[in-house]
């Protein structure tokens, strides 16, 4: 089986912000693969079907962020996946706005979701994709207020387009594996603005 579980926190108040980006790129990849949500599971909503010839379960966890380990923990003790066969999408605020970067294991670099998944199943040795969010203001101000602000009208046209190529990437992590999906995704897209905020010419 494997896993694939976006990162965010639940409730109206955070469904925009830019920490959620983990939720509304595994919602993306669900409707392109025509995945349902059909429940709940290890305090997670939850979509499940096949791919290939491999079963595929996707998460939301609703626990928060900082307890995210504790949803995928449960997850994998129930499947019985290892935490290879984990794929987790999340924000990276040390990643520019409209870019993604695709690892198989890695350090949690500060995040607080990537940590506690680290905690809770004992090792960094888990694939994650990583969203960037950070902007030229986003040094202007504290980090925890720049993860939980919402997008401006221009940045949220760069963040569609980034929604539609994680999706993409999942597809291609599941599919093909991590190494192809690094080739084509770790890399900057030719049409992207190096600021969203430029007025276009």
């Amino acid at each position: 089986m494997k896993i694939v579980v976006g990162l965010g926190n639940p409730g109206e108040a955070y469904s925009l912000t830019r920490h959620n980006l983990g939720y509304r790129a595994v919602e993306s990849f669900c409707r392109l693969v025509r995945l349902e949500w059909s429940g709940r599971d290890c305090a997670s909503r939850i979509a499940r079907g096949r791919m290939g010839s491999s079963e595929v379960l996707v998460a939301m966890p609703e626990t928060f962020m900082n307890a995210s380990g504790e949803a995928v923990g449960c997850l994998l003790e129930r499947s019985g996946a290892s935490p290879t066969d984990l794929l987790v999408v999340c924000d990276d605020a040390a990643i520019d706005l409209g870019l993604l970067r695709v690892r198989a294991r890695g350090s949690d670099g500060g995040h607080r979701g990537l940590r506690s998944i680290a905690e809770h199943i004992g090792t960094e040795d888990f694939p994650r994709l990583r969203i960037g969010i950070r902007t030229p203001s986003a040094g202007l101000e504290n980090l925890s207020e720049h993860v939980l602000s919402p997008f401006s009208a221009a940045e949220q046209r760069v963040v569609e387009a980034q929604m539609r190529r994680a999706a993409e990437c999942i597809q291609t992590v599941l599919e093909q594996g991590i190494s192809r999906a690094m080739n084509r995704y770790n890399r900057k897209q030719p049409a992207e603005p190096q600021d969203p905020n430029t007025p276009e010419s």
